[in-house]
């Protein structure tokens, strides 16, 4: 067997592996009409009809993320469940929504795609997320996997049958997983471009495979993952371009920065990848600049093409973008160093421990050996670095999850640790190193997909709090909305669900699920929704 043949040979084991990773347990936390005898208990389940007609619906000029209903500008506390619209409208969430809180809001945007003539009005996914996943989900019609129903009719249905809808969150998650399968090349193909080494490619690509923050967005109907993996692309193609000079290797960087950004608006910091690519080529400084605006001009015409509707509604619709815009930046106002511990503890969960630790080592091995290894790891490392400053300076105050904006620096550390195994000179102490960090890493990462697991079932963490919760009498006091991923679902015609402030003071008898309980114990999954445990504040 080649050379070439073994490399592609264990590129396929690596990638059979990451995709039993990525897909088990990718069924977890989807809608389900099993929750109906707590919501209704004695009371008749109401019809799916009946639940559209009776839960608000905006006035079409709202972004795909925005609450309809918001409570936040009201004075608390707030008795959520003392009309039938009220109760309509939380029905709906269990019906329809997952335990991830921002996965339905690519479906609401889908679902009136037509309707708004191609404008997802949701624009911090871009464009090469919602049309490919839409276009994903028509081929699963076609093949009979999902049954694709719109108008008034289709919701109806789909709230009769919040089974059907929950294979929309499979289809989406598919999409994801592609991507993260992608990733598992791109790491290789660096590790191995770094060291030379099949050994240390691998041992980076089990790295990448198992490292909670990819474990956990291989598993979302997110665009994060999808980001990161084309700036891994776009580091690739202007690795070439520093190597080679062709133009159409610099075309294909702007093109891949530009795909990133067209995946999700996080990713516009994958530009910097072009400055830095026609710095490292020894050329005039008229040729760098030509090719430096020429590369950021095709990555903007990639983006436009994919996201028409953001220059086209900040032109004649501002009101519609702003509407999206403001909800997505509202999250991260506060920015400042204060957040740095609570980042570099977030980035631990992300990486695992050892892959952190044994990072600081193919790190070191670098600076070393600059000159052997400068260019591409100028091209990783300068986007992975400038991302982690992004992160750190919104950090104060994150949970968990917060993690799924540090990927690009997780799996930079995780080609770092896989250099720093191969610059271990004695053969028996590297795969020493190697079981160290690929086993201890899997360990964290498993910890996920046990998570996963048990939240397919009807033995969830919600699904037992719910039960407990029915023994109990008198009012529910919750710190946020009902909704699958933020409180366990409660009988919501003999009881009352009273939303109160938590600034005001701890509430006995409060309940809430959190992303972070549990982010200082061994082996936990901080950054997943799913096994989260439901408390009493």
């Amino acid at each position: 067997m080649t050379e070439t043949a073994r490399r592609r040979a264990l590129i396929a084991v690596l990638l059979v592996v990451a995709a039993g990773v990525f897909l088990t347990g990718i069924n977890w936390g989807l809608p389900s009409r099993a929750v109906d005898p707590y919501l209704f208990g004695d009371e008749p389940v109401w019809s799916g009809e009946k639940i559209a007609r009776l839960a608000p619906s905006d006035a079409n000029v709202l972004g795909a993320d925005v609450d309809v209903n918001p409570l936040a500008r009201r004075q608390l506390p707030i008795v959520l469940n003392d009309t039938d619209e009220k109760r309509a409208e939380i029905i709906r969430r269990y019906r329809l929504f997952s335990h991830q809180p921002d996965e339905m809001i690519t479906f609401k945007s889908l679902a009136r795609i037509n309707q708004h003539r191609g404008d997802p009005r949701l624009y911090q996914y871009g464009g090469l997320w919602m049309y490919p996943v839409g276009a994903m989900l028509k081929l699963a019609d076609i093949v009979g996997f999902v049954d694709l129903r719109g108008g008034p009719e289709g919701q109806a249905y789909y709230l009769d049958h919040p089974e059907a809808f929950g294979r929309f969150y499979i289809v989406a998650r598919l999409y994801t997983v592609i991507w993260g399968l992608v990733g598992v090349w791109a790491v290789f193909w660096i590790v191995h471009r770094l060291t030379g080494s099949n050994f240390a490619a691998a041992v980076g690509a089990l790295c990448y495979t198992f490292m909670p923050v990819v474990v956990n967005m291989a598993h979302e109907a997110k665009p994060h993952l999808p980001g990161t993996v084309l700036m891994l692309l776009s580091v690739m193609a202007a690795t070439k371009y520093v190597e080679t000079g062709r133009a159409r290797w610099w075309v294909i960087t702007g093109a891949l920065c530009g795909a990133a950004f067209g995946v999700v608006i996080s990713s516009l910091v994958g530009f910097v990848v072009i400055p830095v690519m026609v710095l490292l080529r020894t050329e005039s400084w008229a040729h760098r600049i030509r090719i430096a605006l020429g590369a950021t001009a095709v990555g903007f015409a990639i983006y436009f093409v994919t996201n028409p509707y953001v220059l086209i509604n900040a032109i004649v619709a501002p009101e519609i973008l702003q509407s999206n815009l403001q909800n997505s930046t509202a999250m991260y106002g506060k920015r400042g160093l204060s957040g740095l511990l609570n980042a570099i503890r977030v980035l631990v969960m992300a990486t695992s421990p050892v892959v952190l630790a044994i990072a600081l080592l193919g790190i070191s091995s670098v600076i070393e050996q600059r000159k052997k290894m400068s260019r591409l790891v100028w091209l990783l490392l300068v986007p992975a670095s400038l991302v982690l400053v992004q992160f750190v300076l919104l950090a104060e105050g994150k949970p968990g999850e917060y993690a799924r904006f540090a990927i690009l620096p997780a799996v930079a550390l995780a080609i770092m640790a896989a250099v720093g195994v191969h610059r271990v000179k004695h053969r028996i102490a590297r795969v020493m190193y190697a079981v160290c960090v690929v086993g201890l890493t899997a360990l964290w990462g498993v910890a996920y997909l046990l998570g996963f697991v048990a939240d397919t079932g009807s033995h969830n963490t919600r699904r037992l709090a719910a039960a407990a919760l029915a023994l109990e009498e008198g009012d529910v006091a919750l710190i946020a909305e009902p909704a699958p991923y933020s409180a366990p679902p409660t009988n919501l015609f003999q009881r009352r669900l009273v939303l109160i402030d938590p600034r005001a003071g701890p509430h006995p008898t409060a309940w809430t699920v959190r992303p972070s309980d549990q982010a200082d114990r061994a082996f936990s999954t901080p950054i997943s929704w799913a096994t989260k445990p439901v408390l009493r504040e």
